[in-house]
């Protein structure tokens, strides 16, 4: 179908953009994460499969040019989409809210898993550091930006062409 097609291209897209423009989108250090805004605009939208897969393949990719192990940012977004997913049901899609609430929560939920799978893998990296310098300022930026991300994700998933099929 069309979607799959257009969101292989965002995701590429995303990369591309995380990986040059949006480095220059720091503030005191801290960028924001337009994967995890990616990886929650599908979860809300279209559920758990949607964001687990969108997480994994765009943590995979991050993984494969920039993971120090491999599959660590795929595991991460992978879980975090999947879990954030399971509201999907629950949650009104129209509302400025959600995003804000679930870009927190995912940053969070994110960073949380893998600052756990790098402790099993002895990367000396202090909890309370990461909280306050990675997590809560990260969090705080993607509460922000996520509701715009979204908001552009799903008008560009309202669209017609969008359930068309590829034959």
């Amino acid at each position: 179908a069309v979607r799959i097609v257009v969101l292989a291209i965002l995701i590429l897209l995303n990369f591309i953009l995380e990986s040059t423009i949006f480095q220059y989108t720091r503030i005191i250090g801290i960028k924001p994460d337009f994967t995890i805004m990616l990886v929650i605009s599908y979860a809300i939208m279209r559920g758990s499969a949607y964001g687990g897969y969108i997480g994994l393949i765009s943590g995979l990719l991050n993984d494969l040019i920039y993971g120090k192990a491999f599959g660590i940012n795929g595991l991460s977004y992978m879980i975090t989409g999947y879990i954030i997913g399971q509201s999907q049901e629950n949650v009104f899609k129209d509302s400025f809210i959600p995003p804000i609430i679930f870009n927190i929560a995912g940053v969070f939920l994110y960073q949380n898993l893998f600052y756990l799978i790098t402790y099993f893998s002895k990367t000396n990296i202090s909890y309370t550091h990461a909280l306050l310098n990675i997590m809560i300022p990260q969090s705080i930026y993607n509460g922000i930006l996520g509701p715009f991300v979204y908001r552009y994700i799903y008008k560009l998933d309202e669209k017609r062409f969008m359930d068309k099929k590829i034959y």
